[in-house]
């Protein structure tokens, strides 16, 4: 059901959603989601082919490393153009509270879907995911040089990191703990946290697919699940609101 169009989209000058061109299904998801908002009306709205690499690089995995260096471009982009910026992943769905919300007059990092480990101290917890952030133009500025510095080895590590047990030195975090890195090493941007959409199920593309994704009729039936899932999410969303 359309809810009318989100005012929220309008105080980013751009937006971009990060896709790999193979994930039709993804794509086609997205879509749903882009009309059932109303940001299919935004002045400058477009689709990122999501870089793909074989090698990991200072990563985990290649898809770790793609999904990085994706995001790293569009900040790049902006931060060139001056521009703020929307990044989606698209298996972001946006709940219901996406039409009411409205952005602070001040602001420069925002979150509109995370999971947090410190729900109580959202500014100092980590929070995963990056599947629905924007950037002012000047967060955008510092984010790009940010990001960019810490794939040189050499760059310190943010300090917490160094207590964690398995920290690896070697290993940069992805792209949502990396931004963690960045909040924390600029305190002086204004984040703002409001929980108005979650990454839908869908198979990944980050790290090794599960059986029930590898083989064929297995996958068929696994994304009719998903598709079944996400109705039934929809439904109980409507009924809460």
């Amino acid at each position: 059901m359309f809810l009318g169009v989100a005012v929220l989209f309008d105080k980013f000058d751009r937006v971009r959603i990060v896709s790999l061109k193979s994930r039709s299904d993804r794509r086609s998801e997205m879509n749903e989601e882009i009309f059932r908002v109303g940001l299919d009306k935004h002045g400058d709205i477009r689709y990122y082919d999501a870089i793909v690499t074989p090698f990991s690089g200072c990563f985990r995995s290649p898809g770790s490393n793609g999904c990085y260096h994706s995001h790293l471009d569009i900040l790049r982009e902006a931060a060139r153009d001056k521009k703020s910026v929307l990044i989606l992943q698209d298996d972001c769905d946006f709940l219901p509270e996406v039409h009411q919300y409205e952005l602070p007059s001040e602001w420069d990092i925002f979150y509109g879907g995370y999971e947090a480990s410190n729900p109580n101290d959202l500014h100092n917890s980590d929070i995963i995911g990056a599947h629905f952030m924007g950037f002012s133009s000047r967060a955008a500025i510092k984010a790009e040089k940010y990001l960019t510095a810490i794939l040189d080895l050499n760059t310190p590590s943010d300090p917490s990191a160094l207590l964690a047990e398995n920290f690896n030195p070697k290993i940069r975090p992805p792209i949502d703990g990396s931004l963690v890195w960045f909040r924390k090493a600029h305190p002086e941007l204004k984040t703002v946290f409001h929980m108005l959409g979650y990454q839908r199920a869908s198979r990944t593309d980050l790290g090794g697919a599960k059986v029930f994704d590898r083989v064929p009729v297995i996958r068929n039936l696994s994304s009719m699940a998903r598709s079944q899932k996400r109705k039934w999410e929809r439904k109980s969303l409507a009924a809460k609101k």
